[in-house]
């Protein structure tokens, strides 16, 4: 693409060692860049260094190679044939360089001439090259009689690349000192980027400790590169292969992270560490005596280095790297964290380091590092740490590329957001938050920030809090069981003024006595009624809940994502068979949010009637249930007499049968109107075991019990008729509960019936209404 500063052509990749390295090749009239996608290096070739272009087909379209005067071949490919002439006039125009354009030879022929022209070696035949070779890809040449091997530098990024090549030199002349692989290897040579360590020591570091590769190092300088001596591994860095340096302070103000970022990577093993992270102490001091003549630091590095350098370690070792390498060292910007430092404490896959917000990317360190560029970053986004359970303390960043690639940065405290919102707004970075509902972040913070709209309901999961959001209220409505408590007994015996006088002991007495006789009524209780324990009285159930709704209340609408799952249901399980009702409700969200906005609107405008028509359906509802309210169902009444009473009744209204009032209201309305129904004798039940004083009380023959009117005792009821109990025994007497107050008694009138089923103890069979002798 051509424009008026220049030519512009994305999608092109650079030849890096054998590897393609994708990005954007840009033809300005002062230099020829090219912006690496990956790394974001930009390579820069003056219109005046530029010496010779060469363009010719390639596998990938047409290839152009650029060689400039200091022998350095760098070749694009991706272009296409109408660029040519583009190119051609442009280099013409404003390049002082060749532009040779030249025919591949395609017979597949592996024998032919070579030509060494500069740092390319052409392999030709018949006058058309078969390839090309750049020689500072070459890392060694060796030779041997008359075959010469040639060595690449390899690269990790690829998962094939050219590791060597043999060539056969024949002889063809007859002198010693003129043998042409001796020739061939030298001219290999003179071009190969092959890395030597000689020359002097420009200056060293003596046990720097390095963050990654984990351990420490004497760190040497030369000329042309780095060297690294540990105990275990040595390491040599070209400084071509460094792309970036970092001065990063710590949080504690007591130590500076010095980090190198280098293409390729070093390698340890199958380990890859793009970027070197070093740690020095802030207090820690250096006197240096950098090994260069004074010439050579005026000329090759412009006077910048002094021979004697003094001050702190980490301000000398990145001067003298600076000027080296030919490279800038980033510091932090602007962005200052909530606690006044230039780092964020954060985590990143199980690891805690610190997170630096830069002027164009962030850097992460210490393990492993990470650095991304702005330009790269496609989103940001906010996530809570636990969320649903209180209100969490931190947060997460997750930072997405271009690529596809998703850093997050984990466990960053709550305080930081605010900080670090305004940095990525300043920044123009896209802010979304992640799925989960933007309110819900906001309200979290306390902030009026609200991320992107772009992320489209959970209608099933919205459905299934709707219901139990309903569930709970209706739970909430109801009443609470009545059960019955221990130590609350009704209050059946009369005040007096002599109970008042008791004091403690007596209180005491009365107390154990209540708890023993509420614990026999559960008893009876349990035995007589299971089915009241199960359904407690005042506890409705679903179908009770249900049957007292109005059917003719209008029913809600359903919304235009469920009119479009009704039509769309059968068509999903066809497509998936097999599929799980929870598959299906995901699968359905996802193609909802898929559809395109025509078809939505279609469903929409259904809602959206049948909204209207509720809403019109509801008011009219309402104002006839105002004028006629609808009356609510009351619970029957049980008789006393029935032999499964409600545990609300027996709870509430239960009277041990040793405790006798004199009170007239002890029978039910029930009791009053309704017949008692004649009953079945229960099975024989043994008879209980009675303490001493009660067999004192009995008389001593069975058969004076027995239908004898007769008794001593006035405060034993009338015997019951022999017939119906079984065995022939009759219950015993009942005794008089006497307390210290007056003597409380029954009255010989009292009815048979007043206690009800549950007046009976152990051993003792269930009246028949032939017994009574009462009528109704």
């Amino acid at each position: 693409m051509a424009d008026a500063e220049g030519l512009d052509y994305k999608d092109v990749a650079a030849i890096v060692r054998g590897a393609l390295c994708f990005g954007r090749l840009r033809f300005h009239p002062k230099a020829l860049m090219f912006k690496s996608q990956a790394t974001g290096k930009i390579d820069q070739f003056g219109s005046a260094d530029i010496c010779e272009t060469h363009w010719m087909r390639a596998s990938r379209g047409y290839q152009l190679v650029v060689i400039t005067n200091s022998n350095a071949v760098t070749k694009f490919v991706g272009l296409e044939e109408k660029n040519k002439d583009q190119i051609k006039r442009f280099i013409r125009d404003y390049y002082d360089a060749t532009f040779i354009e030249k025919e591949p030879f395609v017979k597949g022929w592996n024998w032919g001439s070579v030509d060494f022209a500069g740092p390319l070696m052409v392999f030709h035949n018949d006058g058309k090259p078969l390839f090309e070779v750049p020689l500072p890809d070459v890392s060694t040449a060796t030779v041997n009689k008359n075959e010469v091997t040639v060595e690449f530098h390899q690269d990790d990024d690829t998962d094939m690349s050219l590791v060597e090549m043999r060539f056969y030199v024949p002889n063809t002349t007859n002198d010693a000192d003129d043998i042409p692989a001796d020739n061939f290897h030298k001219s290999v040579m003179k071009y190969a980027d092959v890395i030597k360590a000689t020359g002097d020591v420009i200056v060293k570091f003596e046990q720097v400790l390095l963050q990654t590769p984990r351990g420490r190092y004497d760190v040497d300088m030369y000329p042309s590169f780095l060297r690294l001596h540990g105990k275990s591994y040595d390491y040599k860095i070209p400084y071509t292969t460094m792309i970036r340096m970092f001065l990063l302070p710590h949080n504690d103000q007591r130590s500076v992270y010095f980090v190198i970022s280098t293409d390729p990577p070093i390698r340890q093993g199958q380990t890859r560490y793009p970027h070197l992270v070093i740690q020095f102490i802030k207090d820690d001091w250096s006197d240096l005596t950098l090994e260069l003549d004074e010439e050579t630091i005026a000329t090759k590095y412009e006077g910048k280095l002094q021979k004697e350098m003094a001050g702190p370690t980490y301000e000398t070792f990145s001067k003298v790297m600076k000027f080296v390498v030919g490279q800038k060292i980033f510091v932090p910007g602007n962005f200052v964290s909530s606690s006044g430092s230039q780092a964020i404490a954060c985590s990143h896959k199980a690891n805690s380091g610190f997170l630096y917000p830069l002027e164009k990317g962030f850097m992460y360190v210490v393990k492993p590092p990470v650095h991304i560029r702005f330009d790269e970053v496609s989103s940001v986004n906010f996530s809570r740490v636990a969320s649903g359970v209180g209100q969490s303390r931190s947060f997460d960043l997750e930072i997405e590329t271009n690529t596809g690639a998703n850093y997050i940065f984990a466990s960053i405290e709550k305080k930081e957001y605010s900080k670090l919102f305004d940095f990525l707004k300043s920044k123009k970075i896209r802010i979304q938050n992640t799925k989960g509902g933007d309110e819900t972040f906001a309200d979290d913070f306390g902030d009026g920030h609200s991320a992107s709209d772009n992320e489209m309901p959970d209608h099933y999961l919205e459905k299934m809090k709707k219901e139990g959001e309903e569930r709970d209220s209706e739970d909430s409505d109801e009443s609470e069981d009545e059960d019955f408590v221990a130590g609350e007994t009704p209050d059946t015996s009369p005040s007096s003024s002599s109970e008042s006088e008791e004091g403690e002991e007596g209180e005491k007495k009365k107390k154990k006595k209540v708890l023993k006789e509420t614990e026999v009524g559960k008893q009876r209780e349990r035995k007589s009624s299971p089915k009241a324990r199960k359904e407690p009285a005042g506890k409705k159930t679903k179908a009770q809940r249900k049957a007292e709704r109005d059917p003719n209340k209008p029913k809600k609408p359903p919304t235009a994502y469920f009119l479009w799952l009704g039509v769309n249901r059968a068509n999903i399980k066809d497509k998936n068979p097999g599929i799980t009702v929870t598959e299906i409700a995901k699968k359905a969200g996802e193609m909802w949010r898929n559809l395109d906005a025509d078809e939505k609107q279609e469903f929409e405008d259904k809602a959206n009637k049948m909204k209207e028509e509720y809403n019109a359906a509801i008011i009219e509802y309402n104002k006839t249930a105002a004028q006629n309210p609808r009356p609510v169902p009351s619970p029957k009444a049980k008789s006393t007499s029935s032999a499964k009473p409600s545990s609300k009744s027996s709870s509430s209204t239960y009277k041990s049968k040793e405790i006798i009032n004199t009170d007239d209201d002890l029978s039910t309305d029930s009791d009053e109107e309704k017949p008692l129904k004649p009953k079945s004798s229960p099975p024989p039940k043994p008879a209980p075991k009675e303490d001493k004083k009660r067999k004192r009380e009995e008389p001593a023959s069975s058969s004076k019990r027995d239908g004898s009117d007769s008794s001593d005792d006035s405060d034993v009821p009338p015997p019951e008729d022999s017939g119906s109990s079984s065995g022939g025994r009759s219950p015993p007497p009942k005794r008089s509960m006497r307390s210290k107050g007056a003597p409380v008694t029954a009255p010989a009138d009292l009815p048979d019936d007043t206690f009800g089923d549950e007046e009976f103890t152990d051993g003792e069979a269930p009246k028949s209404s032939s017994s009574s002798g009462e009528s109704d």
